[in-house]
């Protein structure tokens, strides 16, 4: 699945990441430049609906989405991991 990153650059919401998966597509808010794990996330249902709540919500545009390597906050933990 794909990723995509936008620069908000607003008060509480410096980046935001969207996460595609099986369940649909996580909105990932990072507070800061410096934070390394997003304080807000939100699933929506398709990339589109993440798209358009980010416009909303952020006043992101489509033309400042770019790809990046895939994340995966949401992954299940693996063997040794809680």
């Amino acid at each position: 699945m794909a990723s995509y990153e936008a620069i908000a650059n607003r008060p509480g919401a410096y980046r935001v990441v969207l996460e595609e998966c099986a369940e649909g597509v996580y909105v990932n808010v990072f507070e800061q430049a410096s934070s390394t794990e997003p304080y807000i996330d939100i699933l929506q249902d398709d990339l589109e609906m993440a798209k358009r709540s980010c416009k909303h919500r952020y006043g992101i545009e489509e033309h400042q989405w770019r790809p990046i390597p895939d994340v995966d906050w949401h992954a299940p933990p693996g063997p040794g991991k809680s």
